[in-house]
């Protein structure tokens, strides 16, 4: 299968694909991709390539949005061979020379991909993108961390840190960065943030890291499963969450408890399953 890798800060990525006046068009958004992620090629139909994710998410993708490589590069990109090399600002500049008065190359979100070339330099960093082009940033802002790299009480506050750095972003369906995200968005870019792919709808899948446990062994950055949406944990009865709902429409937190003035009665009893990494 060919391999292929995103080029752009987003891609969107569409259900379906439809004819209409002659003119092959998108359908239905689904997800979002970001610079550096790979993705495997399914089909082609005009300007589309039909492709899958490394998380198990198909869909298709403008052309432009990404770049055919080789088996060897996919190697060099590939996170579950490599170490991380992911952006963890909200928004990272990519410039053309280190310092801060250069140009702006490229403006990367919160997960991106990029390979460092050489060691940081007087807290700079030489990376390379996945279109080919070549940049500075912040030192501070790549993290080379995994899973391994948190104890797991660790690891579940390291979720919610990422988590909360939502706070406040604007509802956007198919949405993974802090210009807009949705529910399952939210816990797949926190999870994702540490090192862990789980699966990208709010609902428990058999093959992915999460599994069902009961109410009564939840802790913070568990997973609430609602209908149709899923929030993340925070304890005490809290959780934070990316809702559609009209009269929020974003990412907040939300209270479990009648007691208290953030509850939403319409999820708590709705509420029928939790999710868990294994504590091992």
């Amino acid at each position: 299968m060919t391999q292929a890798i995103v080029i752009v800060p987003k891609a969107t990525l569409y259900e379906n694909i439809t004819m209409k006046n002659n003119c092959i068009c998108a359908q239905n958004i689904a997800d979002e991709l970001l610079s550096g992620w790979l993705v495997s090629i399914q089909e082609c139909q005009g300007n589309y390539y039909k492709i899958i994710t490394d998380y198990g998410y198909s869909g298709w993708l403008i052309k432009s949005d990404i770049r055919l490589i080789s088996q060897k590069e996919s190697q060099n990109w590939d996170l579950n061979t490599q170490p991380y090399r992911i952006l963890t600002k909200r928004l990272t500049d990519v410039l053309s020379t280190p310092k801060v008065q250069s140009c702006i190359i490229s403006t990367l979100f919160m997960g991106s991909v990029v390979i460092p070339c050489g060691a940081p330099l007087d807290g700079w960093q030489n990376i390379r993108l996945a279109d080919g082009t070549s940049g500075f940033v912040p030192a501070i802002a790549l993290s080379t961390l995994c899973k391994q790299s948190y104890s797991h009480a660790e690891l579940r506050t390291a979720i919610l840190d990422y988590a909360l750095s939502y706070l406040g972003t604007q509802y956007r369906w198919g949405g993974k960065t802090h210009n807009g995200i949705d529910c399952s968005g939210l816990t797949f870019m926190s999870y994702f943030m540490c090192g862990i792919l789980i699966y990208r709808d709010a609902a428990i899948k058999a093959g992915y890291p999460i599994h069902e446990i009961p109410f009564a062994q939840i802790k913070p950055a568990d997973l609430l499963y609602f209908p149709g949406h899923v929030a993340l944990y925070l304890g005490g009865g809290k959780y934070i969450h990316s809702t559609g709902n009209l009269k929020s429409f974003g990412c907040m937190i939300n209270s479990l408890n009648p007691a208290d003035p953030d509850y939403r009665a319409d999820l708590a009893e709705s509420l029928y399953a939790v999710g868990s990494i294994s504590d091992t």
